[in-house]
This record gives structure tokens, C-alpha cells and sequence, in this order.
């Protein structure tokens, strides 16, 4: 007997549903980073006039340091505006996947001119309480340069990482193995060896990048941190309460699907097939920890991470694109117009009990 959740409205495409997650989680977590750096900005205005007031003695009253905070507010937002909002958006494609000297080089002449002219502003609407010299000019200029590089590198390494893994680094909570309970989703990419047999090796890797590159704002959207890739295969995971939230996981896993249906003609014209994929879902306890010494990383460990992975692989076996587990899917309200069909029970390797499968389909769809 398949569980089935209905409504009145459901929905087929999440297009709507995206914008709205768009606006309420990922658009307003960048609002509030954006002003954590202009606040930390005017904070490193405000320092710097306040030093440079002996050097160049002239009296540091409020309202000098008022100046000084109101041009660190400036540039630092300019700079992380044009990261978030350019670098990081649809516009801004073009330079996430140029090589890495192409972007460095670009991205260094974009934050001379936004610095330029960030200058320029200021100068025009704080006025400066000292007349303005070559040298002070470029000393200010220098400044920034280091200041705004400081904010770009954190970004930078936010993009690599995720936020939250990098604030975990730095706070040093994984210093030591700690036990959370997570969700992961191991999605994997189908007849990868086939591909590879006609596309070539080089072909075929130009299509999995291409592939995790456009699932990737989906999985940001949801919530979902990329933990790694592992050849055709990538492994996302929530904090379990974030990833049970709505049925979040579970949407990710439709909005992939979604979102490369979008893309399927051009996946057609460049690489002639359009990639299919399985996914696994299963959550539970875990224990994560920093590993590693000339290169670290967070690494989790448990029967929840190997079970999700085997759940991924018996998809192959049953058939089907999606298989959850019947623990998590106990655990979770489904989402509007999902339906959970049982796939049978099955002794995975590795584990002493059975796992109950299911796998989730619109109602609409037919079996």
C-alpha cells in the first residue's frame, strides 16, 4: 500500500516553489552576511582613520571616525554586493567556470574599480577632513586592497567548503569527533560506462561537471551542504532536523530532476544524451571529525553514511530512480502530491537487520 500525501493544489514544477525558497532562505542568508561584512567594514574604517590620525596629525573626533566607518561600510559592501550578486548569480556563470588565473585576474581588476570608485563616492559625499594627497590616495587604496582581499578569500573558502563546515573549522568543532544526526543523499549518475565508451573520457567528464555544476544552486536552495564528489557520484547531507524540515531532502532530489529536465536540450546539443540519475536516502546518527594534515576535511563516520550509500546501489538493482529508507521516511511529513510506494524489505551489506525501501513519485504519475 503506497503512502500518499494529496492537496487541493500540487504543484508539478517546484519553478514556484524555488523563488520562494530563493527569497526566504538562500537570497535573505546572503542579506545577512552582506551586512555582518558592512558592519565589520565600518569597524575596519573607523580603526583605520583612527591609527592614521597621529601619522598624519589631525584630531580623531566622532565624527572623523563616523567618515572613516561610513568608507569601509562602502567598499566592503560594494565588494561583497558585486560577489553575491554578479559572481555568484546566473550572470556570473561565466566566471565560476573560467579557469582559475581568468577569474583571479578579472575578479582583481572588478575590485580595483569597485574600490576606485567606492573611493571616489566617498570622497564626493563624506568629504575628508584632510586634504587629499597622491600618497594618502594611495595608501587608502592600498587598504582597501588588503582589506578587500581579507573578505574575498573568506568568501572564497565559504564557496569551497560551505558556510557552515568553514565557521565549524574555524570555531573548532570538529577538532574533536562529535555525534550529530544527519541526512545523506548519495546521487548517483546512470551508465556513466556507457557514456564514457562514447563520449571518451574527456567527454564524459565534461558532462558530470557539467551536471553537478547545475544541480549545485538546487542543493544550496534546499538547504543541502555537498560533503564530496566521488568520480560520477555526489554526497549531500543536512543537520536531520533541516533536512526532515518539509520534507526538504526529499524536494531536492524532484528539483534535481526538474532542473535538468530544463537543461535537457542543451545536454542534448553538447553532449548528445541527457544524464539520468539515481539517488539513496537514508538518515541517522553519525560521528564527524577533522581528518587529515597537509589536507583536512570533515569526515563521517557510521552505519548511516554506509547504509545510505548501499541504498543508492540497490536502486540499480530494484529498478528505480529514488529509494528512501523506511526509517527516515518515518520520520518525515511528505511533501504535497508525493506518494511512497514500498519496495520490499532487504538485508543490506554490512547490516545485521533489514531495511524497508520505498520509493517517492508524484501522485500523478503512473507506476
Amino acid at each position: 500500500m503506497s503512502r500518499t500525501l494529496r492537496t487541493s493544489a500540487t504543484p508539478r514544477s517546484p519553478a514556484g516553489e524555488r523563488r520562494s525558497i530563493a527569497f526566504s532562505k538562500r537570497t535573505v542568508e546572503k542579506l545577512w552576511l552582506w551586512l555582518g561584512v558592512v558592519t565589520v567594514s565600518a569597524v575596519f574604517g573607523a580603526a583605520y582613520v583612527a591609527v592614521l590620525g597621529p601619522i598624519d596629525d589631525f584630531d580623531v573626533s566622532s565624527w572623523v571616525l563616523l567618515r572613516g566607518a561610513g568608507y569601509g561600510a562602502v567598499i566592503g559592501g560594494s565588494l561583497t554586493a558585486a560577489q553575491f550578486f554578479y559572481v555568484d548569480g546566473p550572470a556570473g556563470v561565466w566566471l565560476r567556470r573560467a579557469p582559475f588565473l581568468v577569474s583571479l585576474v578579472v575578479r582583481t581588476v572588478g575590485a580595483a574599480l569597485i574600490i576606485s570608485v567606492a573611493l571616489i563616492v566617498c570622497g564626493l559625499v563624506f568629504r575628508r577632513v584632510v586634504d587629499l594627497t597622491l600618497e594618502s590616495w594611495l595608501r587608502d587604496v592600498a587598504f582597501s586592497f588588503v582589506a578587500a582581499f581579507a573578505i574575498l578569500f573568506v568568501l572564497q573558502m565559504r564557496r569551497i567548503i560551505g558556510g557552515r563546515v568553514l565557521r565549524n573549522l574555524i570555531l573548532g568543532r570538529y577538532s574533536k569527533p562529535v555525534r550529530e544526526d544527519r541526512v545523506f543523499m548519495f546521487l548517483d549518475i546512470a551508465g556513466s560506462t556507457k557514456m564514457a565508451q562514447e563520449l571518451g573520457d574527456l567527454g564524459v567528464h565534461a558532462m558530470i561537471s557539467q551536471f553537478f555544476f547545475d544541480i549545485d544552486a538546487v542543493v544550496v536552495e534546499y538547504g543541502g551542504e555537498t560533503h564530496r564528489y566521488i568520480g560520477d557520484e555526489v554526497v549531500v547531507t543536512w543537520p536531520l532536523a533541516d533536512g526532515l524540515e518539509d520534507g526538504r531532502c526529499v524536494r531536492c532530489v524532484f528539483a534535481v530532476r526538474d532542473r535538468i529536465a530544463a537543461k535537457a536540450e542543451s545536454y542534448r546539443r553538447k553532449f548528445g544524451v541527457v544524464p539520468a540519475f539515481r539517488v539513496g536516502l537514508h538518515g541517522g546518527p553519525v560521528v564527524a571529525g577533522e581528518c587529515g594534515d597537509s589536507k583536512q576535511e570533515i569526515v563521517y563516520f557510521g552505519d548511516t553514511i554506509n547504509t545510505a550509500a548501499r541504498i543508492e546501489a540497490e536502486c540499480k538493482e530494484l529498478e528505480v530512480p529514488l529509494l528512501i529508507s523506511g526509517d527516515l521516511l518515518d520520520r518525515m511529513r511528505l511533501p504535497p502530491g508525493l506518494r511512497a510506494e514500498p519496495r520490499g524489505t532487504t538485508r543490506l551489506r554490512g547490516r545485521d537487520r533489514e531495511t524497508t525501501l520505498f520509493t517517492l513519485r508524484h501522485v500523478e504519475e503512473s507506476v
